[in-house]
């Protein structure tokens, strides 16, 4: 995924520009278990125009905006009135990005309490690489333009909809049926103790009785191997726990090449 960050203020953009490398790591550290994002720094002209918010939901982006002068945020506000027309201007699933506001130290803008719709969030230079990444995708989460996503390998968890996705195929689970397939999968292969198990089902506030972990857990492998058609699936390992496996997936005879004639074979085409 591709973020896109904004910068007005000539002094901003190259203290950020300086730091891209560390920008860069910490976006790749927070992403290990998401879609990779890679961010693409640009610099604003002032005045910060109405285009420059408009985003498409596909390369999000965030608007860093450097001042200490109070007048900018009249400026913010009557952009704000303008959301509808925005909109209207743009495509139609184009989103309107959040502002960041930066100040420097000892500006006349810590006296203020309260500021328009637009700003998502405000902080005072300088700043480390690693807090202004979380800030940025913050603002991105706080909108809902940027969703979680956990990848693992060719999983994905999406917490928001509570669905795994495997090979463009996706199925929605429950509550607890999600809180036992990001443990699984964050630990394929290993066992799963049963104390930890009644541990996860006690912070999710659901019964701990054994027969309702096995109950939740009978229907969370029913979907996975619905779903990645058997190549993952969960074993009981006995007197000790749960573990979920994956496994090649084996050829079929429709995979398996077909000998039509002597010397002659074709392959069976199957389709996903």
């Amino acid at each position: 995924m591709e973020i896109t960050i904004k910068i007005m203020g000539a002094s901003l953009f190259s203290a950020i520009q300086a730091s891209k490398a560390a920008l860069d790591a910490t976006f790749l550290k927070l992403s290990r278990h998401a879609d990779v994002i890679q961010i693409v720094l640009e610099q604003l002209e002032e005045p910060l125009k109405a285009a420059d918010l408009i985003a498409d939901p596909d390369r999000p982006v965030v608007v860093l905006a450097h001042t200490d002068n109070a007048f900018f945020l009249d400026h913010l506000q009557l952009l704000e009135k303008r959301d509808v027309l925005l909109s209207s201007n743009a495509e139609a699933n184009s989103l309107v990005s959040p502002v960041i506001m930066v100040f420097g130290a000892g500006s006349p803008m810590n006296d203020l309490r309260e500021f328009p719709e637009l700003v998502s969030d405000w902080f005072f230079m300088p700043v480390a690489a690693p807090e202004l990444a979380r800030r940025v995708l913050y603002a991105l989460r706080r909108k809902s333009i940027l969703k979680s996503r956990l990848c693992y390998g060719p999983m994905t968890l999406i917490p928001d909809s509570r669905t795994i996705t495997f090979m463009g195929r996706s199925a929605g689970l429950t509550r607890s049926e999600f809180a036992l397939a990001e443990l699984f999968l964050s630990q394929l292969g290993s066992v799963i103790p049963t104390a930890d198990l009644i541990s996860l089902f006690k912070a999710t506030g659901k019964s701990t009785e054994g027969s309702n972990i096995r109950v939740t857990i009978f229907q969370l492998r029913l979907k996975l191997e619905m779903l990645t058609k058997s190549q993952y699936t969960l074993v009981s390992v006995y007197k000790q726990g749960y573990c979920m496996k994956h496994k090649a997936r084996t050829l079929t005879a429709e995979d398996r090449p077909l000998r039509t004639a002597p010397g002659e074979y074709r392959v069976a085409a199957t389709l996903q």
